[in-house]
């Protein structure tokens, strides 16, 4: 391993950037969560900065981290300090520039929250100026890293369950910010293939599934208060989905949807309420990560050829934050990309816009990739 220290900066000061850690028990296997205390973990990251829109925010990373070195700007802070690694934690209505920023102005590697950004058109500059630049990219959908969801993936590889067929998400929630774990889990698992085509529906105002002003949108402020997030309408003309009132976000709900990839298996992402749930089925058995992921089991079918047998896995090793991070050091060390590479990313990107151009077509199947990236979703 090597002795480097590298020097990190954090853009937005809220909870993924670090205010969360203290939210979550302290035995719970995601911790270190947040983005300041998983590099303060690490003992080749030092944190040297953190940018954020708002002084109280940043105030509070001073009393609760010790870091005083904070800034209203950006990319005066990327200028300044010529950080290595630069983590973008803002919400993804305003995630594309800084990455693109950081990218051409140096920045080695980059670990970007989801969602990735606001429109196809911004994600594809967003892996124009990784590229280009060379740059170690990761994508915050972390039960890719999280060591129960990789074991699962290492049994099917194994062919503990057979060949793989269908996948399934139960899960009812946003498009962009909670299901680009789901689009994401679901290729991991699967082995990323290419997805090919798309259809669903998004849940519509007065819906059986619309949860009206028990939806609450993004703690906002120094006291991290909540306001009611409705679903969005959409504006043809602009192609884009317009925020409820004076709230800034426009997150559509997911309904039903499909995932159609190059080597014949599927995806199926099924509205049901509850907790996050994800399932493979193979030709000779299962994965299951049930209850938000406190319950991963594998059940095959028996050796003796009569009935399944069945494994639980306890996860174990390091947080998934801190994995993320560590897969981004690697890339810069050895040149072996990172899990969440922004080829990965771009597809996820590219299934969830799809499912909202399905809906916008009646639910019609959609042919990736997708011609039009101008469709804006301002989530969160």
């Amino acid at each position: 391993m090597s002795d480097s220290t590298y020097r990190v900066a954090i853009i937005g000061a809220g909870r993924i950037g670090g205010l969360l850690e203290d939210e979550q028990p302290s035995n719970t296997f995601r911790k270190p969560h947040g983005h300041f205390a998983a590099y303060s973990a690490i003992e080749q990251t030092e944190v040297v900065a953190v940018a954020g829109r708002s002084p109280g925010r940043l105030q509070m990373f001073t009393e609760r981290f010790g870091i005083t070195n904070t800034y209203l700007d950006y990319r005066e802070m990327i200028e300044q300090e010529k950080p290595d690694i630069v983590s973008v934690t803002t919400q993804a209505t305003h995630r594309a520039e800084p990455i693109v920023f950081a990218a051409e102005h140096g920045v080695r590697g980059i670990y970007a929250e989801k969602a990735l950004c606001a429109s196809l058109a911004e994600a594809d500059r967003i892996a124009a100026a990784c590229k280009a630049n060379g740059v170690a990219f990761n994508f915050g959908a972390e039960r890719r890293y999280h060591d129960g969801y990789v074991r699962l993936r290492q049994a099917i590889v194994r062919g503990d369950i057979g060949e793989p067929q269908f996948a399934f998400t139960f899960w009812c929630t946003d498009l962009m910010k909670h299901h680009s774990h789901s689009f994401d889990t679901m290729a991991m698992l699967l082995g990323d293939p290419a997805p090919v085509w798309v259809e669903g529906r998004l849940v519509e105002s007065g819906d059986p599934l619309d949860p009206g002003d028990a939806r609450m949108g993004p703690r906002e402020g120094t006291e991290f208060t909540q306001r009611p997030l409705p679903i969005p309408t959409y504006d043809p003309l602009g192609k884009r989905f317009v925020p409820p009132g004076d709230l800034e976000l426009a997150e559509p709900m997911m309904g039903f949807a499909r995932v159609g990839y190059a080597d014949g298996t599927e995806s199926m992402f099924v509205p049901r309420l509850g907790a996050a749930e994800f399932e493979v089925h193979g030709r000779e058995g299962r994965v299951l990560a049930w209850d938000d992921g406190r319950d991963f089991r594998v059940r095959r079918k028996a050796k003796s050829g009569a009935g399944y047998e069945e494994e639980t896995i306890w996860p174990r090793g390091e947080s998934p934050t801190v994995v993320i991070i560590r897969e981004i050091i690697r890339e810069l060390e050895s040149g072996e990309r990172t899990s969440g590479h922004i080829d990965h990313t771009l597809q996820v990107a590219e299934a969830e816009f799809a499912v909202a151009h399905s809906h916008l077509q009646g639910g019609a199947r959609i042919s990736l990739p997708l011609e039009d990236r101008s469709l804006y979703i301002p989530g969160h």
